[in-house]
């Protein structure tokens, strides 16, 4: 879920036609949204900024907001990105190294989702620099907005140890509880952090190399005892859920999960998207020294070519954690928010889409 943010420094504003009307640069997007202790409600008019929007989870985020008639301001490096959606919101040129486009994207909002993240770096610093200072830059953007934020976090800031990309996303949530309490206007709404788990469906290119493999007949797996767990969503509970939480209890972190208390298995997901393909998978165990020194190596050749690889020995780490399950301050227990697609159902909607994409 997230995107790579090369430090662009200066920002270029083009506001494009929002749904059924347009405005000059820099009027503000201020809507009437009912604003007091328990956060904002009724999409209706009401004016969202949106970081990753170019984004697998930001587009679909964008069809729903402009659907339910929001008026959407859009943060993006490259606008072309946008692809059919540019004409449907205000679009601000920029990135999260970029102060004042993120200045500029928050003007007047009630709310910003920031959903821009960078999901494999060569380092520390370069996680550093796009998760957390960048993260930062939003959150200072949009408490001197006076608006509403809802940082998309990761279930991995629970392990901040596990991985440089876990250690980000912890530090990224630290950063805008800070922000927020140095710098909110007071009677401000506040900010909001969803700890997503695995997120897939149509438009997902982060899951298309699995759905190869099942097709293959191979479904890969940690060999690792007992097995590990862990949450999978569907896109569309996905957005169903940052839309929800934005009429909850501020200043707090809540995880998001499909709701299956024990989660599922790699062996359990295997099976599932096997039944999609109509067969039944081999579990391929992977042993984690084998992974680790194929990750060290993968780490070694991207280093020379200075362009970041997915497969490092953090993602390995993670990809034998235990516990990946959405359990703690859960979302579905302060909200009436519940995911509606079962893990069957929405594999069998996402292979349906890669394969009219002619990508399976």
């Amino acid at each position: 879920m997230g995107q790579a943010i090369p430090r662009e420094s200066e920002a270029k504003i083009s506001q494009r036609r929002v749904r059924h009307q347009s405005r000059r640069a820099g009027e503000s997007c201020r809507g009437s949204w009912r604003v007091n202790g328990s956060g904002l409600s009724n999409l209706a008019s009401k004016r969202i900024a949106i970081t990753g929007g170019t984004g697998f989870v930001g587009g679909h985020l964008i069809d729903r907001l402009v659907s339910e008639g929001a008026q959407v301001r859009a943060l993006a490096r490259n606008p072309a990105k946008l692809g059919s959606r540019a004409d449907a919101v205000d679009i601000i040129t920029g990135d999260l190294g970029d102060a004042d486009a993120l200045g500029a994207l928050a003007a007047g909002c009630d709310a910003v989702i920031h959903l821009a993240a960078m999901t494999h770096a060569l380092s520390r610093d370069d996680f550093r620099a796009a998760n957390v200072e960048g993260t930062a830059r939003v959150a200072t953007a949009a408490a001197s907005a006076g608006a509403l934020l809802v940082h998309i976090s990761s279930i991995a800031a629970r392990a901040p140890d596990l991985s440089d990309y876990a250690w980000s996303k912890a530090e990224s949530e630290k950063a805008v509880a800070s922000t927020y309490a140095e710098q909110a206007q007071e009677g401000a709404p506040g900010w909001i952090c969803l700890r997503a788990p695995a997120i897939y469906g149509p438009g997902d290119e982060a899951t298309l190399p699995y759905f190869k493999m099942v097709k293959l007949g191979i479904a890969p797996e940690p060999m690792m005892s007992p097995p590990g767990r862990a949450s999978f969503l569907y896109v569309d509970d996905v957005i169903a859920a940052i839309i929800s939480s934005m009429s909850t209890q501020a200043g707090r972190i809540y995880e998001i999960g499909d709701e299956s208390p024990e989660g599922h298995s790699w062996a359990e997901i295997g099976i599932a998207l096997g039944a999609a393909f109509g067969k039944r998978p081999f579990a391929l165990k992977a042993p984690r020294p084998l992974l680790e020194v194929q990750a060290g190596i993968a780490e070694g050749i991207a280093h020379l070519r200075n362009e970041p690889t997915f497969v490092t020995r953090g993602k390995i780490a993670e990809f034998f954690h235990p516990d990946w399950v959405a359990r703690d301050g859960l979302l579905s227990d302060a909200t009436d928010w519940h995911p509606t697609t079962p893990l069957e159902e929405g594999f069998a909607k996402t292979l349906k889409w890669y394969q009219e994409e002619g990508l399976l």
